[in-house]
């Protein structure tokens, strides 16, 4: 089952919600459980049907990592060809003061198969289930 925040364009310059960390937004806004409870759904680039508004990330394994970073969760707006937009807030990042969308290139992945900048990759976002 997918989180859907259907009003997510109303997010656009509000505050930053709880802990001020990506997860908070979501747990906020599309009523996520905590990220142990998270499990990897379809990749969001190539999903043409995924609803504005659901809840995605990126996962290692199946799992979200939840680490300090290289990892990311955000709300799902719409995608190209190139990337996709996004609704999502950072507790660190001075640069982005309240909740706002932005658009995440495809990077692809290193030689390991590790995806590269995975918390600003397209490529390595899931919907949450």
């Amino acid at each position: 089952m997918a989180y859907v925040y259907a009003q997510v364009d109303d997010l656009e310059g509000t505050e930053k919600v709880g802990s001020k960390q990506c997860v908070a937004l979501l747990q906020q806004y599309a009523g996520l459980p905590r990220t142990s409870s998270w499990k990897e759904g379809k990749a969001v680039l190539g999903e043409l049907t995924l609803p504005k508004g659901t809840a995605i990330a990126t996962f290692v394994n199946g799992r979200y990592p939840n680490q300090g970073s290289g990892n990311h969760a955000a709300i799902y707006i719409s995608q190209t060809l190139n990337g996709i937009w996004v609704m999502d807030q950072w507790a660190s990042d001075t640069s982005k003061p309240k909740v706002s969308k932005r658009f995440l290139r495809r990077k692809g992945k290193n030689a390991d198969g590790a995806y590269i900048d995975p918390s600003n990759n397209a490529d390595a976002y899931s919907v949450i289930e």
